[in-house]
């Protein structure tokens, strides 16, 4: 099986999320009927996914959350993205 090592920004309390974003990244989100379309290229990809395993580490709070949009970090035309935590019991 392939192994992938990523580097996970700290959290920082009081601050939030950190995103840390790979050269070249293009992420874009679309909203149709309904259906969400989360579409990415090979760094988009490993972008988010350093941000939802930053969502993980110990110490972030329930509810932590980031915001995404066409003004910082998603494509031209995209829908907005919050990704966030919930708490692991209801």
């Amino acid at each position: 099986m392939p192994k992938l090592i990523l580097d996970v920004p700290d959290h920082l309390l009081g601050k939030g999320l950190r995103a840390s974003w790979d050269d070249g990244f293009r992420i874009a989100v679309r909203v149709e009927e309904g259906e969400v379309y989360l579409h990415a290229n090979d760094a988009g990809l490993r972008s988010l996914a350093r941000l939802l395993l930053g969502l993980t580490l110990d110490g972030v709070p329930d509810a932590a959350h980031g915001h995404l949009d066409d003004l910082g970090g998603l494509e031209e035309g995209s829908a907005g993205l919050t990704v966030g935590k919930l708490p692991d019991q209801p």
